[in-house]
């Protein structure tokens, strides 16, 4: 909302001296002070950024407080900053009127003076409050005086999972109120199943604002109403709603006889029938986010051209919802929402989760001496944000147990605005909220959510405590999950799974992943080394670690693979080849036609393109499903290409014709890949050798002393482990079950599936915090195997070499042979892996470990790409040809750990550089995924941070013939069984072959 009222903006430079403690000894208000000699800092900021500043440190907790759980009280420990800045005040500012000081945002408490005088304190971080200041102003200069702690009785009720970043991190404004000036104002656009819309005005203002006149110019409305009286609604005609899809916005103008203000409205209606959540009439599913406001360098410093980046980013990747977790964001963010259509569920400035760790006694959700705090923070939420069309869902807090301190918030809000259904999943019993949600629940547990009867969560959750009549209730509502996909480091794997529970019913609200980015901060090593830092990097004797790196794009803005997957699968509409010369489009969306849309076609063969091209999707309506038929351009290519040939893919993408406010014109959507033919294909061939490569004809095996060359391949006549490849010496080589473990495989959560099958237990697993497959992995020795040559025997044609790798101390292994043979090009590896005596749970992978001189290698591969990919996470990647350099193979990492995989390879070329002889593979057989990496498994394995890595000595290579899922046990369910890797028998054949002086030539024109 603008206003024509005058401003002063005090952001800038302002006096600044730091206390460890509260009883700080300058008198901040003092306007004689000499404070000459005090620092500066910027306002907005926070006085522990940067981190490597003169002051406190920034701190980070999830759930445990970092100062006794003693509420309302604080240790005397508590770092203090004053602030001072002197203004000039016109004199006319003062010629009636009033003058109020506006506070945004400041952590956690602070005390204000204007001119010595002391004008109020100010509580609820996040949320805006204003101060009288008209009589302690005076014509000319001022002093403002602010005193900050960082820690209060507040501070009780904002343990939000995140940075404790003390300090006046929102805007500080003086603001003139005109005699006659609008004091608040609601314009309630309300829209009918007919197609018309409403404006229904509440004005908070004196008796001089009137008469007040409201103009929409697009719609023609002129009204003047004379007295609050006659103040009746606007029936406008017909409108263009507001939705997600469609951001339809109209200009209001507002004018008092002091003040006019322009807002900008959009008509749209939520209402919830029959446990479905409606907007217009139709059912929404929310692909959304949780949204912390967080920048790596700034903290929670807003930055509009940052903000409207990162919801352009999002809304690229499918994303049109934003859970504000766990806070009003800064209200611009807002405005940006209604601008370029996300619908939002704003979360009260309230969490208590530390009292849980004793047991929520004294919690202030149910204790009656903080009932007016919790409801000052629901009534400043609704009052600043309640005129965004974004805002379809007023949330009370975040995991605060449950109370009666709660019930009165819900039944305030719902009563102050009944056009907006009240949100809170601690209300596991369903007693005041309207919608029903859970965090990382289950699959299974969703399931029986949706069924007439029976329990709603797994045993040890709260919500499995609730009688019939409360699960009854709980079903009459819409069902959100709030959380789930906890995105912490690799992964997250199992959205499709949960991408198709959501599909299949409207009675889902859909959910919000946790979370949208990385809280890490920039920091610098002690060498030099900048490096993302968290929970523990500051000297805290209480932290939670990587549990802020748990964002779907890292703290620079790069979107990882997790987000590329889990985008794919939300698609709002989607393309795929129906067969008989027909292509299916289907449109997920609400309120919006796919006349924006087009198709686009790629016939590729063997990893050449074979053709191309881009089609009108036509004006589907939202929720159709339509069948395009076939382009005679694609026609054409499919009459020209082998129906049996395995390697034949189409790709079809569904993409924007024009660019909007967040993407290009051809941005793509939605990615299908299969084959175009009914015939089953034929055995899938080796891939081709590049054109124009050096191509041998198979070679007898030849001896060379201790060692053995078949086609080109060295080997240990002793082992029978290669040593030179084409060239390519290995430092190493040797079999690997080993990964260095995700977040998720060091997850301990109690939806643990290695020995507990979900289908049988309801989606609980084990239903106990254990161990996590990292532990078990160590436990069975799969991070120390030792090898136990079994038998190298020679032949005419090359070489067998059959090894047992086993752990110390354990009586079960893994025995392998190696068939080595001359191939075209260069030589064929046929690989068996079989475990032998009784195995237990899962491995974290099974394939062989190459070590390759230390150089910037460049890798060029045909499979799936570009970015990786695990059993549980694939939807993302399709089959063609990528190219990375060893450098940025793989995705920046918080954490060290597994990542890099790529899946279902077909042909792989690794190139030195400097003319260096480069590595040719070929999949003959089986499936293989490969990674590249300057450090192994085992180097990975434990270390911090990426900068704490050892020089790399090598560079290496992994050829798996299977991979473990990723899961996110971090905070939510195992790996489900369908992408577990059990100990099996497994096999592939891959050719390895000199791809000389072509090296640098594509594996495909593509």
């Amino acid at each position: 909302m603008l206003s024509d009222a005058p401003r002063i903006d005090l952001g800038g430079r302002w006096r600044f001296r730091f206390s460890p403690v509260a009883t700080s000894p300058y008198a901040v208000q003092d306007p004689e002070l000499d404070d000459s000699d005090w620092d500066e800092i910027t306002v907005p900021g926070h006085w522990v950024l940067p981190v490597d500043g003169p002051y406190s440190k920034p701190s980070y907790t999830n759930v445990m407080y970092p100062f006794p759980l003693d509420p309302p009280h604080v240790p005397d420990a508590n770092p203090t900053g004053d602030h001072r800045r002197w203004i000039d005040v016109p004199a006319d500012w003062l010629d009636g009127g009033r003058v109020l000081l506006r506070t945004d945002g400041i952590e956690s408490v602070a005390r204000i003076w204007v001119n010595g005088q002391d004008v109020g304190v100010r509580t609820g971080s996040r949320l805006v409050q204003d101060f009288d200041v008209t009589d302690v102003l005076v014509a000319g200069r001022n002093l403002v005086s602010i005193r900050v702690h960082q820690w209060s009785a507040g501070s009780y009720l904002e343990d939000q999972d995140q940075w404790w970043l003390p300090g006046i991190f929102r805007e500080v404004q003086l603001l003139r109120r005109p005699v006659g000036g609008i004091d608040d104002i609601w314009l309630r656009a309300g829209y009918d199943p007919t197609g018309h819309g409403t404006i229904e005005m509440e004005l908070g203002s004196g008796p001089a604002a009137w008469p007040v006149r409201l103009r929409v110019p697009e719609l023609g409305v002129d009204v003047t109403w004379s007295t609050p009286a006659e103040v009746a609604p606007v029936a406008v005609g017909v409108v263009r709603p507001w939705s997600a899809e469609h951001p339809a916005l109209y200009d209001v103008i507002v004018a008092a006889s002091g003040e006019t203000v322009r807002l900008r409205i959009g008509f749209r209606t939520v209402e919830i029938t029959e446990g479905v959540l409606r907007v217009n009439g139709r059912p929404i599913t929310l692909r959304g986010m949780n949204r912390h406001e967080i920048d790596s360098r700034h903290g929670r410093v807003f930055d509009e051209e940052r903000a409207r980046a990162d919801l352009a980013l999002m809304k690229r990747h499918n994303v049109d919802a934003i859970r504000t977790a766990h806070y009003p964001p800064h209200p611009r963010l807002l405005d940006l929402a209604d601008e370029l259509g996300l619908w939002v569920m704003v979360e009260c400035d309230l969490e208590t989760h530390g009292f849980e760790i004793d047991e929520w006694r004294r919690n202030p959700s149910d204790d009656p001496d903080w009932r007016d705090n919790l409801f000052d923070r629901a009534r400043r939420m609704v009052e600043r944000d309640k005129n965004h069309p974004s805002v379809i869902c007023w949330s009370l807090g975040n995991e605060c147990g449950t109370g009666q301190n709660l019930a009165a918030m819900a039944q305030w809000i719902k009563e102050r605005d009944p056009s907006r259904p009240v949100h809170y999943e601690g209300d596991h019993a369903a007693e005041y909220t309207q919608i029903y949600s859970r965090m990382y629940p289950a699959i299974e547990e969703v399931r029986a959510f949706l069924a007439d009867d029976g329990p709603i969560a797994v045993p040890h959750h709260p919500a499995a405590e609730i009688t019939r009549e409360q699960a009854s209730r709980a079903r009459s509502l819409p069902y959100l999950l709030v959380e789930y996909l906890h995105a912490m480091g690799t992964g997250p794997g199992g959205a499709c799974d949960y991408a198709e529970l959501i599909d299949a019913s409207p009675r889902i609200a859909g959910g919000f992943v946790w979370e949208w980015r990385d809280h890490t901060l920039s920091a610098t090593a002690p060498a030099g080394q900048p490096f993302q830092a968290y929970g523990g990097d500051f000297g805290e004797r209480l932290h939670d670690g990587t549990f802020l790196a748990d964002g779907m794009v890292r703290a620079d803005g790069t979107p990882t693979s997790g987000l590329v997957d889990w985008a794919q699968l939300v698609a709002p509409v989607r393309a795929e080849w129906s067969g008989a010369d027909r292509i299916t489009v289907d449109s997920r969306r609400r309120f919006t036609t796919t006349a924006d849309l087009a198709v686009g076609w790629r016939l590729e063969s063997r990893g050449q393109l074979v053709a191309g091209g881009v089609l009108p999707c036509g004006e589907l309506p939202p929720g159709e499903r339509s069948e395009l038929n076939c382009p005679e351009g694609l026609r054409t290519a499919l009459a020209s290409v082998d129906d049996a040939e395995a390697d034949t893919h189409l790709t079809l993408t569904v993409q924007t014709v024009a660019s909007t406010a967040w993407c290009d014109a051809g941005h793509v959507l939605h990615r299908w890949q299969g084959r175009p033919f009914d015939k089953p294909p034929a055995r899938p061939r080796a891939m081709p050798v590049p054109a124009g490569a050096t191509v041998t004809r198979p070679r007898p095996a030849r001896h060379h002393g201790g060692s053995l060359s078949v086609g080109g391949v060295i080997l240990d006549a002793h082992s029978g482990d290669p040593t030179n490849i084409m060239g390519v010496p290995l430092l190493a080589f040797g079999v690997e079950l080993w990964r260095a473990p995700t977040d998720n495989d060091l997850g301990h959560g109690p939806l643990d599936y290695e020995e507990h099958d979900p289908a049988t237990t309801g989606g609980a697993g084990a239903g106990v915090r254990g161990p996590s497959a990292a532990d078990r992995w160590r436990e069975r020795g799969l991070d120390r195997l030792e090898r136990r040559t079994v038998r190298v025997s020679g032949s005419p044609a090359g070489l067998v070499a059959v090894s047992r790798w086993a752990p110390a101390a354990l009586p079960w292994g893994v025995t392998v042979r190696l068939e080595w043979t001359p191939c075209d090009g260069g030589a064929r590896c046929a690989v068996t892996l079989e475990p032998d005596g009784e195995w237990r749970g899962t491995w974290p992978r099974a394939g062989l470990h190459f070590a390759l001189d230390p150089a910037p290698w460049r890798a060029t591969w045909y499979g799936l790409g570009p970015g990786e990919s695990y059993p549980d996470m694939r939807a993302g990647v399709v089959v063609g040809t990528y190219s990375a350099d060893l450098d940025n193979f793989v995705e920046p990492q918080i954490r060290p750990q597994e990542g890099g995989h790529r899946s279902e390879l077909r042909s792989l070329r690794l190139d030195p550089g400097d003319g260096l002889p480069g590595l040719g593979v070929r999949v003959v057989e089986g499936t293989v995924g490969f990674s590249l990496r300057p450090w192994s498994a085992h180097e990975l394995t434990g270390v911090s941070h990426p900068y704490r890595l050892p020089r790399p000595s090598a560079t290496h290579l992994y050829l798996d013939l299977a991979q473990h899922g990723l899961g996110s046990r971090s905070c939510g369910p195992d790996v489900r069984p369908a992408y577990a890797l059990r100990p099996r028998r497994l096999r592939a054949a891959i050719d390895f072959v000199d791809l000389a002086e072509n090296i640098r030539r594509p594996l495909a024109n593509s």
